[in-house]
C-alpha cells in the first residue's frame, strides 16, 4: 500500500499511528529546486503518479480486475490463461518501437507510401486511469447475524482510526481522496492474494527476496527482461537486506522508481508491514508536494522525517534523489547509508547553439564549447524573421517519428512557439498518425464540455501541442498519453514539465536560459535536459541551450558549475516552518516539556546544518523564541503537572490551527475573518461563505481586471454587495478603480483580491462550466481548475478549524456542504456520478442523460450496453466504472451495516442491582 504526499493535517496526524515497523520511500530534491517558479505556476497538478502509465504499481490494479472478472464468470484456471490476454497486455504489445529517421526529408519519403494506422484502443481516454473493483454487492448478507472475518488492518484502516481518534472529521471525502483510497485498497487486495499464493507455492526469495512471479509481472506489466547492473547493486546492500536506512542517488531517468517499487513489495509481501511512498513533484499528483530543499514544502518533509526519526526507531527510511553536492548532511540526518551511481540507460549529448553554430558541452575545455557543427536549414526571410532562433530547423531534424521537447521561459512563450512553428510545416506533417489526431482533438472537446482550445485546434493536426500550468488536467493528461503514443511529436513545455513527468524525448530544446525572467539554476539544467534519450526506444539523447551573445559567460558558469546542496528550510519564510513543527509536535504530545523539545531538535536536518543554516543565532535560541511566539498567538500555553514541573500544552486555538493544517500566518486572521463572519453571516446565497474559504495563499496568484470586476459586482444581489461592503469592499471603491480614478480612502488590497478570487468561485459554484468562467475573467482554465482544487481543500481545513472551537458551531454543517459543492462543482443531481472513480463532468451528464442517474444503475450496468450506449467510453473504461459504482455501493452499505450492529449492540455498562 503506499500514502501519497498530503497535506500537513495528514502528516501530522501520520506519526500517532507509525508505531509499529513501515518502510518509509521519500525522494528528496536539491536546493530550491524550481521553487519560486512551482510556487508561481503549479501550486497543485492534476496527476496521481501511482495510478499512471509509468507505474508497475499503477499496472497491478488493471491485473486484479482481469482476475474479479475471471473468477466470477469462469474457473480459476481459466484465470490465470486469461490474464495473458488482457486488455493490458494488448496495450504494451500495440507499443512497438518505431522507426527513428534523422530528418524531414526522410519522413517524407516515408509519408508518401500509404499504411495502415494503428488504433488508438485502450488509450483512447479522457478520464484518469483509475479503478477501484470490488465484487458486487449481495444484499442477502446484509441480514447475517455477524459480518464475515475481516482481513488483517490495512494502512487505510489506521488512518481512520487516528482521524476519529485525533479530531472530528467531516463525513464528505473528497473525490481525489477517495480514488487513492480505492486504489491503495485495491492494490492491498492483490498484494494479500499473491501471498497467498506465494505461501501454497513455496517460492520465496529468487528475485531479491520476493517471489519469482513478481520477475514475471515487471516483465508482462512493463516489459523489462532484466534490472540494471545498478539496481542489482542496489537491492543487495546489506543495509537493504538488514533494513538499514539508504540514500541512493542516479541522475534522472536512471530508473530509481522501479527500486524503490520492489522494495515496497517487499515490505507488503515478505514481511506484511505497510509501506508509506512520498512524492515530492507537484507534477504527478494533486497534492502539494515535498521537496527537502524547497521552501515550505521541503519544511513539512523534513517535519515529517524527524518526527518518524524521533518516534520510531524501527522504521526504515529510504530516500531516492538526483545527485546532491551534500549527501553527507543528510546521511548524518537520517542515520543513513549512500549508494551513489552516475548510470543514465541512454546517453546524453549536451549542446548550446550560438547563431548557426552548434557546440558540444565540455567543461573540462578552457572555453566549455567546442564545435560541433553549422545548421545547413535554409531560411526565407520571413521565416528568419519569425524564427531567428532556427527552432524550426532544430525541431524538423528529429519530428515527426522521433520526439522533441522545447522548453520555454513562460506560459504563453509555449503558446506562441507551437503557432509559430505550424506556419511553416510542410503540409505532409498533417497525413502523419491522421486518424489518431482527429480522435485527440474530439476527446480534447469532449473534455472541455464542448468547448475546443483555438491554440490546439490548430497544432495538434500537424502533431503540435502545449504544455503548461494553463491547461486543465484533463487537457494535460490526453496531451501527455497522446505525446507518449507518438501521435504527437512535439511539446513546446515550460520547466514544470521537466520534473517528475515521465515524458522522454530524442531532442530536448531550451529555448532561452531563463525560466521567466530567472536565470535557470543548475539543478533546473539538469532535471530540462534529463528528459532527453527514450530508454529502449533510443542510442542516444541531445540537448540543446540556445544562447544570445549577452547569456554566454553565464551559462558556462551554469554549466560547469557543481550540484547546489539541500539545506533545511526550515527557516524558510520567517520560520513559519520551525513554529509549525513546534506546535505539530506538541499538539501530538511528542514533546511536553522543554528538555524533550531540545532533544527532539537534536535530531533535525536544521540542527546538522545549524552553522550553514542559522550562523549568526544558535538552534536552541531560535526554538525558544518560537515557543514564545506560539504562547502569543495563544496557539501553546504552559502549565504544571503534579510535581510542579512546567508542561507546554496547546490551546484550543492551536488545536484548531493544528487539525485543521492552517498556516500559521493566516491562522489569526482565518480566526478573525471567521468571528467577523458570524455578526452577519449572508445565507441567502454561498458568496459570503465562498469568500470564508477562499484561499489566503491563492491572493498574490491573480491581479484583478477592474472592468470585470466591476461587472461582476454590479451583477450581484443588494444582499451580496452589502456583504461585499461588509468585509471590506465597497462598490464606490471598485467603480473608481474600474474608470482609473484615484482612490482616496485605504482599502486593504488582500480582501479585495480575494473577494475577486470569490465572485470566481461563486460564478463557477452557479454555471459550472469552467471554459465559460475562465473567459468570463480573462484566466486560464488552468488557473481557475487549481482555485477550485485549492478552495475545495481549504475549506476542508476551515471546516476542521471550527469543529475545534465552540463558538464557530453554525459553520459546521454549512461548510459541509460547500465543500461537497467545492470538490465536484456540477449540478447536483450529477454528484453521486462524480463519485465514481474515471468519471469527470462531461462523463457523469453523458451517464446520466443516458439512463444512468445512480450508484445502482451503474453498478449493475452491463459493460457491451455501456460501451454501446456512451460516446467515446471503452470496454475497459466501462469495466472501471461499473467496478467503482460496486465498490462504493458495498462500502456504503457496510457503513450502514455498522451503525446497525452499534445500535443493536447490548451496552457494556447498563445499570445492574
Amino acid at each position: 500500500m503506499q500514502v501519497f504526499g498530503g497535506d500537513l493535517y495528514g502528516f501530522s496526524i501520520l506519526i500517532g499511528w507509525i508505531r509499529h515497523d513501515v518502510v518509509i520511500l521519500v525522494q528528496i530534491s536539491i536546493q530550491m529546486i524550481l521553487a519560486e517558479m512551482f510556487d508561481n505556476e503549479d501550486l497543485f497538478e492534476g496527476y496521481d503518479s501511482i495510478v499512471g502509465d509509468s507505474s508497475f504499481l499503477a499496472k497491478l490494479e488493471d491485473v486484479e480486475l482481469q482476475m474479479r472478472q475471471c473468477h466470477d464468470q469462469q474457473t480459476p484456471n481459466a484465470c490465470e490463461e486469461d490474464l495473458s490476454d488482457s486488455v493490458l497486455a494488448e496495450d504494451f504489445r500495440d507499443s512497438p518501437p518505431r522507426a527513428l529517421p534523422s530528418s524531414q526529408l526522410e519522413f517524407q519519403k516515408a509519408v508518401t507510401t500509404p499504411h495502415k494506422s494503428p488504433s488508438r484502443g485502450a488509450h483512447n481516454t479522457s478520464t484518469p486511469d483509475l479503478m477501484n473493483p470490488r465484487p458486487a454487492v449481495n444484499h442477502a448478507d446484509l441480514t447475517a447475524n455477524k459480518p464475515p472475518p475481516k482481513a488483517r488492518r490495512s494502512m487505510k484502516d489506521h488512518l481512520k482510526k487516528v482521524l476519529i481518534d485525533n479530531a472530528a472529521t467531516s463525513s464528505t471525502v473528497s473525490k481525489t481522496v477517495q480514488q487513492k483510497e480505492a486504489v491503495m485498497t485495491e492494490e492491498m487486495s492483490f498484494a494479500m492474494q499473491a501471498m497467498e499464493s506465494i505461501s501454497a507455492e513455496q517460492d520465496l526469495g529468487p528475485f531479491f527476496g520476493l517471489p519469482s512471479k513478481v520477475k514475471d509481472l515487471i516483465l508482462r506489466l512493463k516489459g523489462i527482461q532484466d534490472l540494471y547492473e545498478w539496481q542489482k547493486t542496489c537491492l543487495s546492500l546489506d543495509s537493504v537486506q538488514q533494513r538499514r536506512n539508504l540514500i541512493y542517488s542516479l541522475p534522472t531517468s536512471g530508473g530509481k522508481t522501479l527500486v524503490a517499487e520492489i522494495l515496497i513489495f517487499k515490505e507488503l509481501l515478505c514481511r506484511k508491514k505497510d509501506a508509506l511512498l512520498i512524492l515530492p513533484y507537484i507534477s504527478l499528483v494533486q497534492e502539494k508536494l515535498h521537496m527537502l530543499g524547497d521552501g515550505s514544502r521541503g519544511a513539512i518533509l523534513e517535519m515529517t522525517l524527524s518526527k518518524i526519526l524521533y518516534m520510531s526507531k524501527s522504521t526504515q527510511i529510504i530516500g531516492m534523489s538526483a545527485t546532491l553536492g551534500n549527501v553527507g548532511d543528510l546521511q548524518t540526518f537520517l542515520n543513513a547509508e549512500n549508494y551513489t551511481n552516475d548510470f543514465r540507460p541512454v546517453e546524453l549529448k549536451e549542446y548550446v547553439k550560438i547563431k548557426e553554430s552548434i557546440y558540444e558541452v565540455d567543461p573540462r575545455e578552457e572555453t566549455c564549447f567546442s564545435f560541433s557543427r553549422l545548421l545547413g536549414f535554409k531560411y526565407s526571410s520571413g521565416m528568419q524573421k519569425m524564427d531567428p532562433d532556427h527552432i524550426i530547423a532544430l525541431a524538423t531534424e528529429v519530428i515527426p517519428q522521433q520526439s522533441c521537447l522545447i522548453f520555454c521561459a513562460t506560459k504563453k512563450n509555449c503558446e506562441n512557439l507551437a503557432g509559430m512553428i505550424c506556419k511553416y510545416l510542410n503540409k505532409v506533417f498533417l497525413k502523419h498518425k491522421e486518424a489518431e489526431k482527429a480522435t485527440l482533438l474530439g476527446e480534447l472537446k469532449s473534455s472541455g464540455n464542448g468547448s475546443l482550445c483555438p491554440v490546439l485546434k490548430k497544432t495538434v493536426p500537424f502533431g503540435l501541442a502545449y504544455h503548461h500550468s494553463g491547461l486543465t488536467s484533463d487537457e494535460r493528461k490526453l496531451v501527455e498519453e497522446a505525446y507518449s503514443s507518438g501521435v504527437l511529436c512535439l511539446l513546446t513545455c515550460t520547466s514544470t514539465l521537466a520534473a517528475g513527468i515521465n515524458l522522454p524525448a530524442r531532442r530536448v530544446i531550451l529555448r532561452s536560459p531563463y525560466v521567466a525572467t530567472e536565470f535557470l539554476k543548475r539543478s533546473q539544467y539538469k532535471q530540462m535536459v534529463g528528459r532527453a534519450g527514450r530508454a529502449g526506444i533510443d542510442a542516444m539523447g541531445e540537448s540543446i541551450l540556445i544562447l544570445q551573445d549577452k547569456d554566454i559567460n553565464m551559462a558556462k558558469k551554469l554549466l560547469s558549475a557543481p550540484m547546489e546542496k539541500c539545506y533545511s528550510n526550515l527557516l524558510h519564510d520567517g520560520g513559519r516552518g520551525l513554529f509549525s513543527l513546534v506546535l505539530s509536535f506538541i499538539g501530538l504530545k511528542i514533546t511536553t516539556t522543554v528538555e524533550q523539545v531540545r532533544d527532539f531538535m537534536k535530531g533535525t536536518l536544521l540542527s546538522v546544518q545549524e552553522a550553514q543554516v542559522s550562523p549568526e543565532r544558535s538552534l536552541w535560541d531560535l526554538t525558544v523564541e518560537s515557543i514564545d511566539t506560539l504562547k502569543q498567538k495563544s496557539l501553546i500555553e504552559v502549565s504544571a503537572d503534579v510535581n510542579n514541573q512546567s508542561i507546554l500544552q496547546i490551546t484550543r486555538l492551536g488545536r484548531a490551527t493544528f487539525k485543521g493544517s492552517i498556516d500559521l500566518s493566516y491562522c489569526d486572521l482565518l480566526y478573525r475573518d471567521l468571528s467577523k463572519g458570524l455578526e452577519g453571516l449572508l445565507l441567502n446565497s454561498f458568496l459570503h461563505l465562498v469568500y470564508l474559504v477562499t484561499p489566503y495563499d491563492m491572493v498574490n496568484q491573480c491581479k484583478p481586471d477592474w472592468m470585470i470586476y466591476f461587472r461582476q459586482f454590479t451583477n450581484l444581489s443588494a444582499a451580496e454587495q452589502k456583504m461585499a461592503t461588509a468585509v471590506g469592499v465597497p462598490e464606490s471603491f471598485v467603480a473608481r478603480k474600474a474608470a482609473g480614478q484615484s482612490v482616496r480612502k485605504s482599502v486593504d488590497i488582500v480582501v479585495v483580491n480575494r473577494l475577486y478570487l470569490a465572485l470566481v468561485l461563486y460564478s463557477l459554484l452557479k454555471e459550472t462550466n469552467l471554459w465559460n468562467v475562465s473567459d468570463r475573467f480573462q484566466l486560464t482554465r488552468g488557473f481557475v481548475q487549481t482555485l477550485l482544487s485549492s478552495a475545495s481543500a481549504f475549506g476542508s481545513s476551515v471546516l476542521h478549524f471550527t469543529e475545534e472551537l465552540e463558538e464557530f458551531w453554525a459553520y459546521k454543517a454549512l461548510l459541509s456542504e460547500l465543500t461537497r459543492r467545492l470538490t465536484y462543482c456540477v449540478q447536483a443531481e450529477l454528484i453521486p456520478l462524480m463519485e465514481v472513480a474515471g468519471v469527470m463532468e462531461h462523463r457523469a451528464k453523458q451517464l446520466y442523460n443516458a439512463g444512468y442517474k445512480t450508484l445502482a444503475h451503474l453498478a449493475n450496468a452491463d459493460p457491451q450496453i455501456l460501451v454501446q450506449t456512451i460516446e467515446n467510453l471503452f470496454k475497459r473504461q466501462a469495466n472501471q466504472i461499473i467496478a467503482s459504482a460496486k465498490m462504493l455501493i458495498k462500502e456504503k452499505a457496510e457503513a450502514l451495516q455498522e451503525e446497525v450492529d452499534d445500535l443493536l449492540m447490548l451496552p457494556s455498562d447498563i445499570p445492574s442491582l
